[in-house]
């Protein structure tokens, strides 16, 4: 089983591998202030081949693009795991899928204009976490996913209970108020699933 997190762009531009690092790093170490844990993981990508998995050169300064066949790999030295992350383009059926979303969900209602916006630029990420994954990723996915919304002026969304899915779609400032609170979570599960990852986070020599 797995979860993901899809990001919309709100602006043509791509940002920079370098810079995703830096503002995930940023945020992720906020978060774990907010829980008492004072610790900066090392965020790590890689771009790798999707049949051998070998990695393709990439710099700090290239944008956050990659060719089909390929995937973004995104993880914390030391640590094993990490969250794999495609590059698609908006086609058709993801045109149909928010279509219907804009007629049955109301946060999507609500954030028409936003939506169809980022549609438009016929582009988005999917972040991946499979089962079994670390406890500093379990967390550290959904900040990526949130970083990079921030830096395009984008949306969020997940069906397949990645977190609450009332919450979605979502921009970046809310989700980093209520993802991963186990305070902020109606549901008990990642109520708790939230609190046993963040102690395994604070109790992790690798971080």
């Amino acid at each position: 089983m797995s979860t993901t997190f899809d990001v919309y762009s709100g602006t043509a531009e791509i940002p920079k591998f370098g810079e995703l690092i830096e503002l995930a790093s940023t945020r992720l170490a906020e978060r774990l202030r907010r829980h008492g844990i004072d610790v900066r993981p090392e965020l790590r990508v890689e771009v790798r081949h999707h049949r051998s998995h070998e990695e393709v050169p990439i710099t700090p300064d290239d944008e956050m693009i990659w060719k089909k066949g390929e995937y973004g790999w995104f993880y914390v030295p030391e640590v094993l795991g990490g969250t794999d992350v495609d590059y698609r383009k908006v086609e058709e059926m993801d045109w149909a899928m928010w279509r219907e979303l804009l007629e049955t969900n109301e946060r999507a209602r609500s954030e028409r204009a936003r939506i169809e916006s980022c549609l438009a630029t016929g582009h988005y990420w999917s972040f991946r976490r499979s089962v079994g994954q670390p406890a500093i990723i379990n967390l550290a996915y959904g900040i990526i996913a949130a970083s990079l919304a921030e830096l395009t002026d984008g949306i969020i969304y997940s069906d397949d209970s990645a977190w609450d899915y009332d919450r979605f779609p979502a921009i970046a400032a809310d989700f980093y108020e209520w993802y991963f609170n186990p305070e902020m979570t109606p549901d008990p599960d990642h109520a708790d699933w939230a609190r046993t990852c963040l102690l395994s986070i604070a109790s992790d020599q690798r971080l």
